[in-house]
């Protein structure tokens, strides 16, 4: 069924708003979203963005799976499955690293997330939001590595994959870049032991 136009404005609208709020993010910083910001670089009302979002939590988590959209349709983030194991796992932690867990409004949305743990309501929605998000970058990743479906625990090695990336971008904006990187290079080792199958060692 094809949406309506209340449906397609309201779309329209949250796709607006969400566009704010990245730019507001990339030009001025964490410190400087705010609810009433978004409003006024969308030309918007702050009913409408707390109609769409509730939230500075809910907007962060909204933001990072608009990333997480555009990086599901840009191929050129994920490696090729017949590309060496090496040349895969390289490729996809420096991309990784470059265009979403490396960045500032990463660590930004995570702060958003642990200043709104106290609210059990919005707590939930965010779990229930990464899970979604966890399980489209689970199977781009099992596409991509496809000897991971050999691992019986093929979706926890994804897991904690994803989870390393997740904490070095938290790590971030403390650390030396010097320091991630050699972490980041350990990560792409990690990967490519995953890959290797018994034979190989044999």
């Amino acid at each position: 069924m094809a949406p309506n136009l209340h449906q397609l404005k309201s779309t329209q609208t949250r796709s607006r708003l969400l566009e704010a709020a990245m730019e507001i993010l990339q030009t001025k910083g964490y410190g400087q979203l705010s609810i009433h910001e978004v409003a006024r670089v969308a030309h918007m009302t702050t009913g409408a963005v707390q109609h769409h979002f509730g939230s500075k939590a809910a907007l962060m988590m909204e933001v990072l799976a608009h990333l997480i959209d555009r990086l599901d349709k840009e191929n050129s983030f994920w490696p090729p499955a017949q590309w060496p194991a090496r040349e895969r796992a390289d490729h996809f932690v420096e991309q990784a690293w470059k265009q979403l867990y490396g960045q500032p409004r990463f660590a930004a949305a995570w702060s958003a997330y642990l200043a709104a743990r106290d609210d059990p309501v919005m707590t939930a929605h965010i779990i229930e939001r990464r899970a979604q998000l966890s399980e489209r970058l689970t199977q781009r990743m099992l596409g991509s590595f496809p000897e991971l479906r050999r691992e019986r625990d093929s979706v926890a090695h994804v897991n904690f994959i994803l989870s390393c990336l997740r904490g070095l971008g938290l790590q971030g904006p403390f650390a030396p870049s010097d320091v991630i990187d050699a972490q980041l290079k350990v990560l792409s080792q990690t990967i490519q032991s995953f890959l290797t199958t018994p034979e190989t060692h044999s």
